[in-house]
């Protein structure tokens, strides 16, 4: 996480090859919106100076985050939200698409999203909504989740979503 451009020159060391630049402000739809470059480690200073002077949804970043762009295989999609009618967290999982589409798989597509309402008071999600959630996706996103609704509780969010990768 870096705040100015000249903070990155000296943390590249790590990353061998490409990394991914993002624009760390408090809105949706940062990738369609420029807010995320892909760019060859040489160019990543590059990229970051063109992110902070590039608003988002009038937003300003005031700082960005870069990562060392893995290859992954599938990319899952998660959320937890709060339900308005039953003022429970819920829980919105999907193993296709992403997150940069969800609002348009949702629209066309509303069975490839799971859906799973539960307590407020439990402090994990429950093994059998986690079961129900996943599906067929790698077990090994229960904690993931998990931690996501530890983050949305502990932020006292109404929403927090990640699309995490296998």
């Amino acid at each position: 996480m870096i705040s100015s451009p000249e903070e990155l020159s000296d943390q590249l060391d790590p990353f061998t090859n490409d990394v991914v630049v993002k624009s760390q402000v408090d809105v949706g739809g940062r990738g369609k919106a420029g807010g995320v470059i892909i760019a060859p480690k040489t160019d990543a200073v590059n990229a970051a100076t063109r992110l902070f002077s590039h608003p988002i949804k009038g937003l300003l970043p005031k700082a960005i985050l870069v990562e060392e762009k893995l290859p992954i295989e599938h990319e899952y999609y998660v959320s937890i939200t709060i339900d308005r009618t039953t003022r429970q967290p819920m829980i919105l999982f999907a193993e296709t698409g992403g997150g940069v589409d969800i609002e348009e798989t949702a629209r066309t597509r509303p069975e490839a999203l799971r859906r799973a309402g539960f307590s407020s008071l439990l402090s994990d999600v429950p093994g059998y909504l986690m079961r129900q959630i996943l599906g067929t996706a790698p077990k090994a996103l229960g904690p993931v989740i998990n931690n996501l609704y530890k983050a949305f509780c502990g932020s006292d969010a109404l929403l927090a979503e990640i699309n995490p990768p296998s």
